[in-house]
């Protein structure tokens, strides 16, 4: 994981007065939504893209999100709970827990979904202090829009016109997800401070200020209408589509049992596919066969190890592999405890069925891509399509999957 993309912060210190008496007595992020409180989905979404730390920056009623998340692990996220003493706005708790805060970090508003790769959106920083995701168009008329030039650059910001067909009253607006360096606290002020209203104005004049453009789903929880939209809106965000990816062969070089990061091969394409997987909003998941360590090649722990050391490298590219599965056994390994044809171990179907049981995976549309006849057969017994990688560029082949 490179060092930048350490934390995500999520401001959940709203009152909600919007809400009327839902609020009167939990958080904003804590109301119902399918049956769970809305910052369950949002936790768990961050927590998906495998960053490490997890910060909740509470405020109103802040012990009841405390005594929920607080020094939970979700998705091997650790969840930090911090509450500041008075209301300080969107700007004043950052600079409060200042010291709660990497060098670099990613922040997300508490009551909004917005459906884009979050690791991308760094890639996009340049030398801004800020980084804004921008929905390319607006969903409803209740939002101002945002300036932003060819070259990624945020100009300025306009108020919600009642107006729809003014100009840039379709967007792009604001989506509530930005990418922060630190030095950016040098330009809040003390006490109640709006990043939105009092901090991006002032950057975008000084040039400091970027913004990335995206297309994916987007629900602002914050009045009633789109809070009852949310009751289904958020679940069916939750599902998506996924493709399970072999690893030797298909991510990487096959070269007899790799295991040593250091003479590991990358296939041509490798990190792109994966990224372009990740932008197009579908799961991705590694399933692989590690017959190495039956075979006495390399230990058991030698996977993790492997497993870990790709995951930064295709978060360097902007790119994340949702879960990571494995099977270390061989119906004839020389090492007795391995020596069997587990229900896990391609052809059979087991890493798929356990990731379809676990994660919320629409299966319809869902696909695998191997480079071997077991490989189809795992995903054809969970009714999936399997695709045959014959080599070369991973990224050009998974286009045209994803254009089929």
């Amino acid at each position: 994981m490179p060092e930048g993309v350490r934390q995500a912060a999520i401001l959940v210190g709203g009152r909600g007065t919007r809400l009327g008496s839902l609020t009167d007595s939990i958080p904003k992020p804590m109301v119902d939504v399918g049956g769970r409180p809305f910052l369950d989905w949002l936790v768990e979404e961050v927590a998906r893209f495998g960053i490490p730390r997890i910060t909740l920056l509470a405020g109103y009623l802040g012990q009841t999100i405390a005594d929920r998340y607080d020094g939970r692990t979700i998705r091997g996220s650790r969840v930090e709970v911090v509450i500041e003493p008075q209301p300080l706005g969107t700007g004043g708790g950052l600079l409060l827990f200042a010291d709660r805060l990497e060098d670099e970090f990613l922040l997300l508003n508490g009551d909004t979904r917005f459906d884009v790769n979050l690791l991308d959106l760094p890639l996009q920083a340049g030398d801004a202090l800020a980084t804004l995701a921008l929905r390319r168009t607006a969903p409803g008329a209740r939002y101002g829009t945002v300036a932003v030039d060819e070259a990624g650059r945020i100009n300025g910001f306009a108020a919600r016109s009642p107006d729809a067909s003014s100009p840039g009253a379709g967007g792009p607006i604001n989506g509530g997800i930005y990418w922060l360096r630190k030095p950016i606290l040098d330009h809040i002020g003390p006490g109640a401070v709006s990043l939105e209203s009092d901090v991006f104005p002032k950057l975008a004049q000084a040039g400091l200020l970027r913004g990335g453009l995206y297309d994916g789903a987007f629900l602002d929880i914050g009045i009633p209408e789109d809070l009852a939209a949310a009751q289904t809106v958020i679940p069916a965000m939750a599902r998506r589509r996924a493709v399970f990816l072999d690893r030797d062969g298909v991510l990487i070089e096959d070269t007899g049992w790799p295991h040593d990061p250091a003479q590991v091969r990358w296939m041509p394409g490798a990190a792109a596919a994966v990224k372009r997987l990740n932008d197009a909003g579908l799961f991705v998941f590694v399933v692989t066969n590690q017959a190495g360590v039956a075979r006495g090649k390399f230990p058991e722990s030698q996977v993790g190890v492997m497993h870990g050391w790709m995951a930064g490298v295709l978060a360097d590219a902007g790119a994340h592999v949702d879960a990571f599965e494995y099977s270390p056994n061989h119906p004839e390994a020389p090492l007795a405890a391995y020596r069997l044809d587990c229900r896990r171990r391609k052809p059979n179907p087991g890493m798929i069925e356990d990731l379809l049981g676990t994660w919320p995976i629409e299966a319809d549309g869902s696909f695998l891509v191997g480079d071997k006849d077991s490989d189809v057969a795992a995903a054809a017994a969970c009714g999936i399509p399997g695709h045959l990688f014959p080599g070369g560029d991973l990224d050009a082949f998974v286009a045209g999957l994803l254009r089929a």
